[in-house]
């Protein structure tokens, strides 16, 4: 123990260290025995005493050895195992030569080490002695261990018995080992059981002729009897093994049966399954979209059929239905494609004669159109609703529109002509041919197409022979027109001829020959053909004109070569772009930038020559027209995305979770850039209403934010004011009670105030200043308490005082010189007094002065005070000796032996009993001093309790209870 050395004397060594080696020497071969003897009580090593426990000859060696071994073994000696290193580990390997069953016991039981137990359990036999290890071992590893070594139903017993609910480990092994053993002692007759059970079922396998579920049963009785075959008797084992070899001969039988059968339905299921098969390819022939595919298929398929077995007559009448039935169908449907094929070639040319009749720049004839619009619509009728069959209903269509326009025209013309018979007329009678011509074969043509639309007979007759008196009339002006026309040639003929030697520039003498040219051609165009020489005189001319302005013309043509080359390779640039270009990946704003060049450029090349320029201002424009649709598809690709966006935006607008919203309008915001604009408006437009969704959004962050400042203002504001009130408190307030319950208060307020959030900038000065302002009020409140206490307890001295002035005056132990106390004054003295705030402590000295003043008045109070006098000077004592030990004050020399054995009992006693310490509370101590009652005076006592009182005044608290 601890403080072993102040309740023992100091244990004297039995024997001084020697060598080990010369005490086992002399142990086992000195010829005295009384020497062996003491060697051998002042031997430990282990293995030299388990050789001489086995080998000496003398009984009293013997013994010592064994007993010497065995305290060893146990440890009861730790001083000496130590001194020789007989280690837990040395002790646990030399228990396992130990076979000597006593030995093993012993140790299992007493040895001190958990190790060393657990290895003498590991090898003990005798379940009395591992029952009462499981019980007693303080180990629970080992009581666990002890438990699964014992196998006899006694023992496990006593362990359920006796451990109760110390251990329930070891209480479920011991009550599960004994389910075990029960289960054993029980098994025969289970298995007796189990086998007149299963011979049972056996011999009712095939009586109801259920020989699957039998079979099925069988299996499981095997598995069931292999289980317990060998603890069965011979006799259950015949009797089942027969009833199992007669179920299986009879299953046997039914099989071969079942099998014959069997065979038989299978080649009646194949039969069955090809000729189904056969039916499932002809049903499919109506689904062929050729004649000779259904007539090879329906060939095959009766091939086939006919050279398969017939069925049983109930199995092959309704196949033989079915197969009359789908070859029907197939012959139907071929039939159905003959004729459609038919159709579809009449469709065909019907379609062409449809387009041929829409492409005739002549009227068309509307009686025959018509006919043929109505067959087409029959024919369209008859046919599937397919693509093809659209189209040539279309067709249809435009050409009946067409016969609908153009007899509406004729109407229109018809209505007309007699207006335009009269202006030609007119014409003819001013001569004016120019006029005349065009509008005699405006009426020529009216006249046919009414004739070809069909208008009513008789409409256009009159109009008819007037045209043809005029005719004549006509032909005599188209006479004059030529005269005219040849005279017009002969003087640019001469005009031209005048240019030969004409003193002009180059440009303006090509200038006149183009111009002239001109002329040429307009009155071949308008009026009568020239004649050959005339021709030919006016083009040598024109030849001779050109040869002049050759050089000119030359280079004319030379930079019309190179423009046309410029446009070109303009041309071939867009095209080779747009060929090239991926279009996923392309740069949207320099394709923009180069559009606009590029259109700059090709305005900018000056002119081509006629014949090329058609053709190259075509290919420019259909390049630009690629170029500007994939400019168009992206510009409203990218309209589309910031519509999207805005919409997005406008979303999170009322999104509960802000900062998600915020942090997916950023998002959104990276995401939002311009490939090819649209126009200005529009894309400021588009870009105020993102701009304004996003600055909501904003907005309420920044609302947000300000209403986050407020409350952390306002809870930083809490925390000051709890500062504050307790800065208020340790000033105003002294009572210990209401400040301890304030300080609760104010400790709870900034717990939670804690919870709320502050400026961080404020957050460790102001979490300092409540630190140190909570530690200032803990401080005056342990000041008031001290100063509560002292007060209590100079109250209760001066209590004191005046109840053993009151007491010794009626024992006659008063000081010489001081007049006895009188009840009745003492009784006003104690009125005067003030009373305890604690009234437990008020009532014990109220009691104790009660007691003096029935004292004074009864005798036998009186005697019991005396009794209680002489008594009390031992407990005064006691008192101050424990106030001594508290307060750190020296005790008188005379007393330093007791106060040391006081101190060493109650410790010992506290560490074993687990106590809590009788001397902690030294304000128990003064009150009970107080309260003792009368003593005798001893100055040496008074000036011992007078330094207590000063030291425990120095130390604040210290006299708490």
């Amino acid at each position: 123990m601890l403080f072993e050395r102040f309740l023992k004397k100091k244990r004297q060594d039995t024997h001084k260290e020697e060598d080990q080696e010369v005490l086992a020497e002399r142990a086992r071969n000195h010829e005295d025995p009384a020497a062996r003897r003491e060697a051998t009580r002042r031997l430990v090593g282990l293995p030299h005493l388990r050789l001489i426990l086995a080998d000496d000859t003398d009984a009293g060696v013997r013994e010592i050895a064994a007993a010497r071994y065995r305290h060893l073994l146990c440890g009861t000696q730790p001083a000496e195992l130590s001194a020789v290193g007989a280690n837990v580990d040395a002790r646990v390997a030399e228990l396992s030569h130990v076979e000597d069953a006593r030995i093993l016991e012993q140790v299992a039981v007493q040895g001190l080490d958990p190790e060393v137990r657990r290895a003498a359990i590991e090898r003990l036999q005798s379940p009395e002695v591992l029952a009462l290890c499981a019980v007693q071992d303080p180990l629970a590893a080992n009581r666990g261990a002890a438990v699964e070594r014992i196998e006899t139903k006694d023992a496990l017993e006593q362990v359920v018995r006796q451990i109760g609910k110390r251990d329930k480990n070891v209480y479920r092994s011991a009550r599960e080992k004994l389910r075990l053993i029960a289960e054993r002692e029980e098994r025969p007759l289970r298995v007796r059981a189990l086998c007149d059970e299963l011979c049972q079922k056996a011999e009712r396998l095939g009586r109801l002729e259920q020989w699957n579920q039998d079979r099925a049963i069988l299996d499981l009785l095997d598995r069931q009897w292999a289980e317990i075959r060998d603890e069965a008797e011979p006799d259950w084992r015949t009797r089942y093994e027969t009833a199992r070899e007669h179920f299986l001969q009879a299953y046997g039988g039914h099989a071969r049966e079942t099998a014959a059968r069997v065979a038989a339905e299978e080649a009646h299921e194949s039969l069955h399954a090809e000729r189904l098969a056969l039916l499932d390819s002809l049903a499919e022939a109506p689904a062929l979209t050729t004649e000779q595919a259904i007539r090879a298929l329906c060939e095959q398929v009766a091939t086939a059929w006919d050279a398969l077995d017939a069925l049983p007559p109930q199995r092959q009448r309704p196949l033989d239905q079915r197969y009359r039935t789908l070859m029907d169908a197939a012959d139907a449907a071929r039939t159905a494609l003959g004729d459609q094929r038919k159709r579809v070639s009449q469709l065909h040319k019907s379609s062409n004669r449809a387009q041929k009749l829409l492409d005739e720049p002549k009227p068309l004839d509307l009686r025959a159109t018509k006919t043929f619009i109505e067959q087409a619509r029959a024919l369209a009728a008859e046919l599937p609703a397919t693509a093809e069959t659209e189209a040539f209903l279309g067709l249809v269509e435009r050409v009946e529109s067409r016969t609908k326009t153009q007899r509406k025209n004729a109407e229109h013309r018809l209505k007309q002509l007699p207006d335009k018979l009269a202006e030609l007329e007119k014409h003819l009678e001013d001569g004016e041919l120019k006029k005349a011509d065009p509008l005699f074969q405006s009426l020529r043509a009216g006249l046919d197409l009414v004739e070809a639309s069909a208008l009513p007979k008789g409409a256009a007759e009159e109009i008819a022979a007037r045209l043809h008196v005029l005719a004549p009339r006509l032909r005599d002006l188209q006479h004059w027109r030529r005269w005219g026309a040849d005279q017009h040639r002969d003087g640019l003929c001469e005009e031209m001829e005048q240019l030969i030697e004409a003193d002009l520039p180059l440009q303006a003498l090509s200038e006149r020959l183009h111009t002239m040219r001109l002329d040429w051609k307009g009155l071949e165009k308008t009026g009568p053909r020239a004649s050959p020489a005339i021709a030919e005189r006016f083009h040598k001319a024109c030849d001779a004109v050109q040869e002049r302005c050759r050089p000119y013309l030359e280079a004319q043509a030379a930079e019309r070569e190179a423009n046309r080359a410029a446009r070109e390779s303009v041309c071939d640039q867009i095209e080779d772009f747009l060929s090239k270009v991926d279009w996923e990946r392309i740069d949207w704003k320099r394709v923009l930038r180069a559009e606009r060049e590029t259109r700059h450029t090709w305005a900018s090349i000056g002119p081509v020559d006629p014949r090329h320029f058609k053709a190259l201002e075509g290919r420019f424009r259909q390049a630009l027209k690629q170029l500007d649709r994939r400019l168009d598809a992206e510009r409203k690709r990218n309209q589309a995305m910031k519509q999207e966006l805005i919409a997005r935006i406008e979303g999170l607008v009322d999104e509960p979770d802000l900062d998600a919203a915020i942090e997916q309008t950023k998002a959104l915001q990276r995401e939002w850039h311009t490939t090819v604009p649209a126009r200005h408006k529009d894309e400021n437009k588009l870009w105020q209403t993102f701009r304004s969704a996003c600055d909501a959004i904003f907005e309420r962050r920044a609302a947000l934010h300000q209403a986050h400042a407020n409350e952390m203002k306002e809870h930083l504001a809490t925390r000051e004011t709890i500062c504050t009130d307790a800065l208020t408190l340790a000033r105003t307030e002294q009572d210990p009670k209401r400040l301890r319950a304030e300080l609760r208060e104010l400790e709870r307020r900034w717990e939670d105030a804690q919870s709320l959030p502050i400026p961080r900038q404020s957050a460790g000065p102001l979490n300092e200043r409540w630190r140190e302002t909570r530690e200032a009020l803990k401080q005056h409140l342990r000041d008031s308490e001290d100063q509560q206490r002292r007060g209590a307890f100079d109250l209760l001295q001066r209590q004191a005082q005046l109840c053993e002035r009151l007491e010794l005056g009626l024992l006659g132990e008063g000081d010489e010189g001081d007049a006895p106390l009188a009840p009745d004054a003492a009784e006003q003295a104690w009125a005067e007094l003030p009373q305890q705030q604690d009234n437990e402590i008020q009532q014990a000295i109220a009691a104790r002065f009660s007691t003096a003043l029935l004292a004074g008045r009864d005798p036998e109070q009186l005697a019991a005070l005396r009794r209680r006098y002489d008594a009390n000077a031992v407990r005064l004592s006691q008192l101050c000796l424990q106030l001594e030990i508290l307060a750190g004050v020296e005790t008188p020399p005379e007393l330093a032996q007791q106060r040391l054995e006081f101190q060493v009992a109650r410790l010992t006693e506290r560490m074993v009993d687990g106590e809590e310490d009788p001397l902690q509370g030294s304000a128990r101590l003064l009150k009970e001093w107080y309260l003792c009652g009368p003593a005798p005076r001893s100055a040496g006592l008074d000036g011992r309790f007078e330094r207590i009182r000063q030291a425990l005044a120095r130390e604040p608290g210290a006299a708490t209870a």
